[in-house]
């Protein structure tokens, strides 16, 4: 959570070389959660060999009046895929048995965990440095998939950016958790909150509204016990 109120207005940069497809997903406003959505597909078109093959993923906090904030960040080298792509000249994707028999030991330092459900989908650790202690200190995770298609192959068979159509392989649904506009604003106003700031905005509602009953009553009370006090002591 990167903003006062306990919110993140999250979204991704990926790229090869950022002196040329550097590309973004859409943003997660006021994501309350620390978990935003995407469900964002980023198409590049890359020529094999090439100079550079880590490929960079970032996570950024957007903000309006100021420069947006980087989350944390991690980087992949894909070398060894785009060779073997570029020799059997058929789509490869980095799954997990491609990447325990030709990933693991040769890059030992790659933290990866494998999604339960599905052995093509796998999370890479994000890492910040600490404005602080000024260490390099765990960030998050991000949830990717990566495949590799000889271009013959991947113009026969094309792919929308984003979620677009065509949207297969894999079909990407709509992003959960987002913002959703309603004319209701106690209902807007929690989507812009983070739980822990909203309970704290109720309870302080609730002890206004017994401060407000309590100050109508009291001239009442007052009255009450005054009335009483005069009846005693005649």
């Amino acid at each position: 959570m990167m903003d006062a109120e306990g919110t993140c207005d999250c979204y991704f940069r990926a790229f090869f070389d950022t002196s040329e497809d550097v590309q973004e997903t859409d943003t997660h406003f006021r994501c309350t959660d620390g978990k935003p959505d995407f469900q964002y597909r980023l198409l590049y078109n890359i020529k094999h060999p090439r100079k550079t093959t880590k490929f960079t993923v970032q996570a950024y906090d957007r903000d309006f009046f100021k420069s947006n904030d980087i989350i944390g960040e991690a980087t992949i080298d894909l070398a060894d895929l785009m060779e073997d792509v570029t020799l059997v000249k058929q789509n490869l994707s980095l799954n997990k048995k491609w990447y325990n028999q030709v990933m693991k030991e040769k890059y030992p330092n790659l933290k990866v965990e494998w999604d339960k459900e599905n052995d093509q989908k796998f999370y890479l650790t994000l890492y910040s440095m600490n404005p602080k202690t000024k260490k390099v200190e765990k960030a998050g995770k991000v949830g990717i998939q990566i495949d590799i298609f000889p271009k013959e192959t991947a113009e026969k068979n094309p792919v929308g950016k984003a979620r677009d159509n065509p949207n297969h392989s894999p079909f990407l649904p709509a992003p959960q958790g987002r913002l959703e506009f309603s004319l209701n604003p106690i209902k807007m106003l929690s989507q812009m909150m983070s739980p822990a700031i909203w309970r704290k905005i109720k309870i302080y509602l609730c002890l206004a509204v017994c401060c407000a009953l309590f100050i109508a009553i009291l001239p009442n009370i007052l009255g009450t016990i005054i009335s009483g006090a005069i009846m005693s002591i005649i």
